[in-house]
């Protein structure tokens, strides 16, 4: 069998989209919110019999390949490397995934990225100072092999000279961030982590994207991550989603927390569920990554100003896209040193003493002096913002009452504050809001007249004698279309495979039966 029949006849569309959304029945197909575009109700039809997941708002959408090269940002030849891998079908070597007598710039990089693991993981071993650091931090052999956890020699060069050796050239080395050019008419090239121990950074997939390199010396930089390049986007990669997407998708919910080792420690007490953002802080695209799976996001980030500070922002981008936030405070610092001091206490904060986030705020505030006209101003100011970004319309009531108790004030009055504010945007790097409007449609992905009609005279077989009206088209899609109807059957439930078309407009007909069904 021709290998992408057999991935889509092992790999249905609705469970694919199901790995990513949450759909629901609707007649003989699925609906579900369109990871595509800032959908706030189920716009995009999923439907097995066709093949497809579609949305009509904003045209996006296809076959399995269409919407996995979409949602994963990979191109047709790295998407039916990936789903045959997931569905164990068996890809000839002269197949797309190996076209061409050397692999493409991407794989060598990614080649060149396991490459540098393995070599950091090597380091490790005669690394005493390494050993002893992760001893300190309790991290067992197990943790440091299943989280690929190396060492980057204390050299300006030594991985950069291992890796010539590996076979790979001085870009794909540049192209993978592991060096860093300095001065491009001296053409030297220096290591960028020296002396650090190294967190391999993955992609959904569990492919090696960057690392993040927790110094071991003096650096005025505690952390540094892998630069933006070909693979390695962090306004899109969450630390540890990999390894907790299952877990986020049967829980509905997703903890976040700041760093490596939190990350780490909730897993070595069980809890799988647990991210951290990667180098930056959280964007739109990470909420949109969330939301494929889960319905509320537990913040469990440091007390201290940075980490609020970044708590609120967090709150703004999650409430905007209808997810529910809550907040965990911790005795210890963070969950790191939490899971080592009461490993059960901090399961049972987890599992029952989440806080909706306005909710914490409010509990905050009623903490302080409120009397004076000053204080509530300032208070105003903090709790305001947050009741603008709440994106249903009983939940700001809910708080709204609760906010005017506090302040002494009416809801009403309350009301023309927040009608005042400017829209709030949160400053966060690097990320634009996108506001809920109208998805324009794309004009090349509309559907003329004639395909319409076209496409319900093979949806009413007793009305194709109307064919002999229409205009046959002279090229393309509407031409091929039209010979494919004057010779299909006379069936009601018909399907693309049942047409006389090239194999190059199936996915065209099989958008435009759904839109017209």
């Amino acid at each position: 069998m021709d290998p992408v029949a057999e991935i889509k006849a092992k790999l249905p569309i609705e469970e694919l989209v199901g790995q990513y959304c949450q759909i629901q029945k609707k007649g003989r197909g699925f609906v579900c919110v369109c990871p595509f575009h800032n959908d706030t109700h189920p716009s995009m039809q999923v439907s097995p019999d066709k093949g497809i997941a579609y949305c009509f708002a904003c045209s996006s959408g296809g076959d399995i390949f269409s919407f996995y090269e979409k949602i994963e940002g990979v191109d047709f030849r790295q998407a039916i490397k990936d789903l045959a891998e997931k569905t164990g079908v068996e890809l000839p070597k002269e197949s797309f995934a190996q076209k061409g007598p050397k692999k493409d710039e991407k794989d060598r990089m990614r080649d060149c990225l396991q490459a540098a693991q393995r070599f950091y993981q090597h380091q490790l071993k005669e690394n005493t100072k390494a050993v002893e650091y992760i001893k300190q931090r309790k991290l067992s052999k197990e943790e440091v092999i299943e989280f690929g956890i190396g060492v980057s020699p204390d050299s300006f060069s030594a991985t950069y000279e291992h890796l010539l050796k590996e076979g790979f050239s001085k870009s794909e080395i540049l192209g993978a961030s592991l060096g860093v050019q300095k001065d491009l008419a001296e053409g030297k090239i220096y290591d960028r982590f020296r002396n650090r121990l190294m967190f391999p950074i993955h992609d959904g997939q569990g492919n090696i994207v960057g690392f993040g390199g927790r110094t071991l010396g003096d650096d005025d930089a505690k952390y540094i991550n892998s630069a933006e390049g070909p693979l390695y986007n962090k306004s899109r990669i969450l630390y540890g989603y990999h390894y907790a997407k299952e877990a986020m998708r049967e829980s509905k919910t997703v903890i976040m927390v700041e760093g490596y080792f939190d990350v780490i420690a909730c897993h070595r007490i069980g809890i799988q569920n647990v991210v951290a953002v990667s180098g930056t802080a959280l964007t739109e695209e990470h909420v949109k990554l969330i939301k494929r799976t889960c319905e509320t996001v537990v913040l469990c980030l440091d007390q201290d100003r940075a980490g609020k500070d970044a708590a609120e922002r967090s709150f703004h981008l999650l409430s905007r896209e209808g997810l529910l936030t809550q907040v965990v405070t911790l005795d210890q610092k963070d969950p790191d040193e939490a899971a080592a001091a009461d490993p059960e206490g901090l399961k049972e904060k987890f599992a029952k003493e989440g806080v909706p986030y306005v909710e914490h705020v409010l509990n905050e505030l009623a903490q302080q002096d409120l009397s004076s006209v000053q204080e509530k101003r300032t208070a105003m100011q903090r709790i305001l913002p947050l009741l603008q970004s709440i994106s249903t319309a009983t939940e700001r009531s809910h708080y709204l009452g609760k906010t005017a108790e506090l302040l002494g004030t009416t809801e009403t009055a309350l009301k023309e504050d927040i009608a005042q504010l400017p829209e709030h945007i949160p400053t966060s790097e690097p990320v634009v809001v996108a506001q809920p409007t109208q998805v324009e449609e794309k004009d090349d992905e509309s559907f003329s007249a004639v395909e319409i009609a076209l496409a319900l005279f093979l949806y009413y077989p007793k009305l194709r004698e109307g064919l002999l009206q229409l205009i046959e088209p002279d090229e393309g899609f509407s031409a091929a279309l039209f010979a494919a109807t004057k010779e299909a059957p006379e069936s009601e439930n018909i399907t693309v495979d049942m047409l006389a078309l090239p194999e190059e407009f199936h996915q065209r007909a099989s958008i435009l039966l759904l839109f017209c069904e």
